[in-house]
This record gives structure tokens, C-alpha cells and sequence, in this order.
């Protein structure tokens, strides 16, 4: 997705809340107009407390919070012009999907001049066959959508998403992220969309950031977060399996060397400090059974101490002197025909090796 608007829609400069035991310490950050920016953390970090705070339920301790550059960290939530999906939809079981959507309409008296409005929103939800069912008899995925299509009818700019694909099957996500691409672009909607799976920002983001007990800690597009991730939290929170504590004892002008146990890394980023903790993904992991003949990369030669497989992707432990973890697809695997024991020969780039925190 390309954002080709420059403004800002959303800005949270020093935003600080208490809860005593939890807090969101001097948040800051601007998500730009049209954006489809995705938040990813843990259980417990903070995410639906961040959405909740710019949506108005917490008074903040300190800093503020501007929409579209008008200064909102005084309004109450309704004044905000702020959608908002919750985790866990609060709809009326007794209630046609239609009725639960018009619900917010009928208590403003808005029902008659916003008819067309739902019945666009209808159709383009794939609603239509469903809208006078009661929502009690909906599966979970289908009361995300209803949700969903009833934070759009009061026409916001910008709308928050909670989790919106938690617990959902296979064919219900894909059905509802294809819904929401949809959604995004044809009605100009700037979006923040919380979740504990990085895979959901690799599909829909234009920038993620990762929250971490209540900071976030990394900022930027796709590219930039999952190929430098700042700490050893960003890294494993987003899919870096293999991390080290290392020790630099070379510096040349093409690439650091640094210590790993009995092993030696190159890497072409400058180190942070002489002790540190370096990752590389399993991905950008290379394995052949003849000896590679690229010199400028990390080359190893390793035996293959377990493997399992998980749908397309087989996952391969090799010990090089060090335990390395690699994602292999299931064809390649299959054609390698490899056996625990067996000695394999490993690489992987230079740059593949990131300096954490």
C-alpha cells in the first residue's frame, strides 16, 4: 500500500497516563493521513490502552493528543470523530445485524439521512444476506464485520482496530483483511490497527511500530522495523529466532568481526558498543550440501540436529558451533533430502547480521 498524502492526521506528543501498576510513558508519535499503520506488542503491552487513551476513556497525566491539528486531549470520546472496533464487539445479541448497525444512527436521529450511507456499507461488507439475521447467531467473524460496518456508518476519518482478527479461522482472516484493504482505500480512512501477530502488519501496513511495557520502542515502514530492529525485544517480538550475546574484536573498514562462542561473525553494520547482542533471521539463512563460494558471507559448516515441519515451511536446527535456527520452504527441504546428523554447509550475508541493544 503507498500513502501519497504528506499531512498528519493523528499526533501524540509526550503522552503520559498512570495506572499504578501500568503506564504509557511519553508516547510519542504521528500517524500520517491515509495511513494504515499497525501497532504490535504482547499481551500486557499497552495496546488497548493506547487505543483507549487516544480514544478518550483516560484522562492523561501529561502530554496531549491532536486530530486532524486540533488539540482533542480535553474532548470527550464522542466529540472526537474517532471509530473505534473493540476486541470484543459489544453488539445486541436480540438485534438484526441491520438494526445493530443503524443502532448509533436511531439515538442520534440520523437513521433516514444516513439509509444510503449503510446500505453502501452493507453491500460492500458482503452484509446483505446476513443483515436481518440476529447477531446471536453469528460466528465470530461475522460479528467482527457487523462491528466494523457500524463504527463506519458515522463517517470517520480515522478508526482504531483492536485484535480484529483474534480468534478468527484461516478463511475469516483472509476474508476480513481483504475487507479492510477495501475498506481503507476506498473510503480515505486512516487507520491504527493493534495485534500481537507480525504477519498481520507484513499484509497491511504502510509503517508498524512495536510497543513494549508501555514505550514504544521501534518506529518505521515494514522494511525498516524488520530489518533493524532496534533491541533484543523488537527482534524476537518480530520473528528473530537467532540472538547472541557477541563481542567485537575486529574493525575493518568493509565489516565488524565479533565473537560468538567458539564462532566468528562478519557483519557490515558498525557495532553499537564492543559487548552487545547481534541477530540474524531465519530466513535470510542459506543451506546447501556443497561448500558455498561466496567469500564476503558468513559460512559455516554445521550438522543438521532436528527439523519439524509446519504447513509449507520446515523450520531446521543446525549446530555450527552455535545453535541456528532456519526457515526453509518444504520443496527446497524435500529436495535437499536431509536427515538428522548429517553435515550441511550454512551462509548468510553479512548484512543479515543486525546490532541490537
Amino acid at each position: 500500500m503507498r500513502v501519497d498524502r504528506v499531512g498528519w492526521k493523528l499526533s501524540l506528543q509526550k503522552v503520559s497516563k498512570n495506572w499504578g501498576r501500568f503506564q504509557l510513558e511519553k508516547i510519542n508519535l504521528t500517524i500520517k493521513e491515509g495511513e494504515y499503520f499497525v501497532l504490535i506488542g504482547p499481551t500486557g503491552s499497552g495496546k488497548t490502552l493506547l487505543l483507549e487513551t487516544i480514544l478518550g476513556f483516560h484522562e492523561l497525566d501529561s502530554g496531549k493528543i491532536l486530530h486532524n491539528r486540533i488539540d482533542i486531549t480535553d474532548h470527550s470520546p464522542s466529540e472526537r470523530n474517532i471509530g473505534y472496533v473493540p476486541q470484543m464487539p459489544a453488539l445486541s445479541p436480540q438485534l438484526t445485524v441491520r438494526e445493530n448497525i443503524e443502532f448509533i444512527l436511531k439515538r442520534l436521529g440520523l437513521e433516514e439521512s444516513h439509509r444510503r450511507l449503510v446500505d453502501g456499507i452493507v453491500d460492500m461488507m458482503s452484509l446483505k444476506e446476513l443483515e436481518k439475521r440476529k447477531t446471536l447467531h453469528l460466528s465470530g467473524g461475522e460479528k467482527r464485520k457487523v462491528a466494523l460496518a457500524r463504527a463506519l456508518v458515522l463517517e470517520p476519518k480515522t478508526i482504531l482496530l483492536d485484535e480484529p482478527f483474534n480468534n478468527l479461522d484461516i478463511t475469516m482472516k483472509q476474508e476480513l483483511r481483504e475487507e479492510l484493504r477495501l475498506i481503507h482505500n476506498y473510503l480515505d480512512l486512516t487507520v491504527i490497527h493493534v495485534t500481537h501477530d507480525q504477519s498481520e502488519a507484513l499484509n497491511l501496513a504502510n509503517r508498524i511500530g512495536v510497543i513494549n511495557n508501555g514505550k514504544i520502542v521501534n518506529v518505521g515502514t515494514v522494511d525498516e522495523v524488520f530489518s533493524n530492529p532496534k533491541d533484543v525485544y523488537a527482534a524476537r517480538f518480530l520473528g528473530y529466532q537467532n540472538i547472541y550475546d557477541s563481542k567485537l574484536f575486529e574493525k575493518t573498514h568493509s565489516f565488524s568481526k565479533m565473537r560468538i562462542g567458539d564462532i566468528t561473525l562478519r557483519a557490515t553494520s558498525p557495532p553499537n558498543r564492543k559487548k552487545g547482542f547481534v541477530a540474524v533471521h531465519s530466513d535470510e539463512i542459506s543451506v546447501s550440501k556443497e561448500t558455498p563460494r561466496n567469500i564476503n558471507e558468513n559460512i559455516f559448516l554445521g550438522s543438521v540436529s532436528d527439523y519439524h515441519t509446519l504447513g509449507s515451511i520446515v523450520t531446521l536446527h543446525v549446530d555450527v558451533g552455535i545453535p541456528l535456527i532456519i526457515s526453509l520452504p518444504r520443496r527446497r527441504f524435500n529436495d535437499l533430502n536431509l536427515n538428522r546428523d548429517e553435515k550441511i554447509w550454512i551462509s548468510f550475508s553479512t548484512d543479515a547480521v543486525k546490532q541490537l541493544r
